[in-house]
């Protein structure tokens, strides 16, 4: 299902096809240091994760999309909104393919998600990110979120930043 489109992306629902693409990029070397291992380690594991990707399309109405540039039809990453279970609203995320970086396409594809979120009537979006994740701090700020707090949010002993962004203004 297609979601937004922009001048050079197009974000849509995650499919079964796109499962070699997630291994790929959820393995990557930035993808690990900055957001985590998520347990999508081989393609069995990246084919549950389109599964529970799909369920919570179903769930929320909501979910990371697949970010595919325009020109090649190539997939550059995903980008999204996640409703975790220690946020009060649903948080942005995005993460961009190495091979697409310093394109802008972390920016423009989140902007598309803002304007998402708006469109399915959200009130407030959140944000993540970790400390010594400098891209991602400067781009949520150029983006107009609110730097809210530093503090352990999942209670795992690890201080990430949190952002706020209000969709009402």
């Amino acid at each position: 299902m297609l979601i937004k489109t922009t001048e050079r992306l197009t974000l849509r629902h995650i499919e079964a096809k796109d499962a070699e693409f997630l291994l790929q990029l959820y393995n990557q070397p930035a993808f690990l240091q900055y957001i985590g291992d998520r347990g999508v380690n081989n393609l069995d594991a990246a084919e549950q994760f389109v599964e529970r990707t799909l369920e919570h399309y179903k769930k929320y109405g909501f979910w990371l999309y697949l970010v595919e540039e325009k020109a090649s039809g190539q997939p550059a990453g995903v980008s999204g909104l996640i409703q975790r279970d220690y946020l009060d609203a649903p948080d942005i995320g995005f993460a961009i393919d190495e091979q697409f970086r310093r394109k802008g396409y972390a920016f423009e594809s989140a902007q598309a998600v803002i304007d998402h979120a708006r469109d399915i009537a959200l009130k407030e979006l959140l944000a993540i990110a970790s400390l010594d994740n400098q891209s991602s701090n400067k781009l949520l700020t150029r983006l107009g979120f609110d730097f809210a707090k530093c503090d352990d949010l999942e209670g795992n002993g690890e201080k990430i930043n949190l952002y706020r962004f209000n969709l009402l203004t």
